[in-house]
């Protein structure tokens, strides 16, 4: 067993297609800050997912957690900058408001979910509240699980009593496991989130499941595998303070953060 595979902490990311990979995530945004150098008012949007892909690729290769955290700092200042900018257009533009695409709850990916995690697990409650803020330029479409998640953090935050869209009805034991009263309960939903979570994003028209499947060959040239996470999960695991070992069987739980969440707040 090489090096790779013996830190990698995702066994789907390929060894030889990692180097591909980051030197492509690389090459992106350097090419992306060149051609946003001659932009007055660049909208950031694709910085923020850029960097989120990064990180992720991080942390499914193995690299420390402590590593992770300027990545983090950067996908927080671009959410920022990108917040300003949308609030600016839709001053200029009140007849066509725009939000931050891939960080509103019906999006069909598992971006913002994971942002929300990330920023639970590494305790930086600054973080999520540039998160929310974001979030919450779309204040019409509203899911309970993810509104439920932020208000785990943020006392009063307001929970949609809306119907969850049947194509994100994957996310309704997060949203149970996050109300259950009894640690058992919690873990149980959990568990039965994790077990949905893949499938449902599929369902959902999550574009990247499945990616993993074609690093090899002339399909590589169009793959952008990083890993698949579920921080949200973990998250909950964290805050509730329960016993997640069980929940270590599920391949995109990302155990390591909650260890390294626990160790920090010990």
């Amino acid at each position: 067993m090489s090096e790779f595979e013996k830190q990698r902490r995702q066994k789907l990311l390929d060894e030889d297609f990692y180097p591909f990979v980051q030197e492509r995530f690389e090459w992106e945004i350097k090419e992306f800050k060149k051609t946003i150098q001659a932009i007055e008012d660049p909208y950031l949007e694709p910085m923020i997912d850029l960097y989120y892909q990064q990180l992720c690729l991080d942390y499914t290769a193995g690299k420390p957690i402590a590593d992770l955290l300027p990545t983090m700092e950067k996908i927080i200042n671009y959410t920022e900058n990108t917040i300003d900018h949308v609030k600016r257009y839709n001053l200029a533009h009140p007849g066509d408001r725009a939000d931050i695409t891939i960080l509103t709850e019906y999006f069909q990916t598992e971006k913002l979910s994971n942002l929300l995690g990330l920023c639970i697990l590494f305790e930086r409650q600054d973080w999520l509240e540039t998160i929310v803020k974001a979030v919450d330029l779309d204040y019409e479409n509203r899911e309970k699980a993810l509104d439920s998640l932020i208000a785990m953090k943020i006392p009063n935050y307001p929970i949609t009593e809306e119907k969850t869209p049947r194509s994100l009805s994957f996310r309704n034991p997060l949203y149970k496991a996050i109300h259950a009263e009894k640690p058992k309960d919690t873990l149980k939903f959990l568990d039965e989130y994790l077990r949905r979570w893949y499938d449902g994003l599929r369902k959902a028209g999550n574009v990247y499941i499945d990616s993993h499947l074609i690093q090899q060959g002339d399909s590589r040239e169009c793959c952008t595998f990083h890993g698949y996470w579920c921080f949200e999960a973990a998250a909950v695991a964290y805050l509730k303070n329960i016993d997640d070992s069980t929940l270590h069987r599920f391949m995109y739980y990302p155990k390591d953060m909650v260890e390294y969440a626990r160790q920090q707040s010990s």
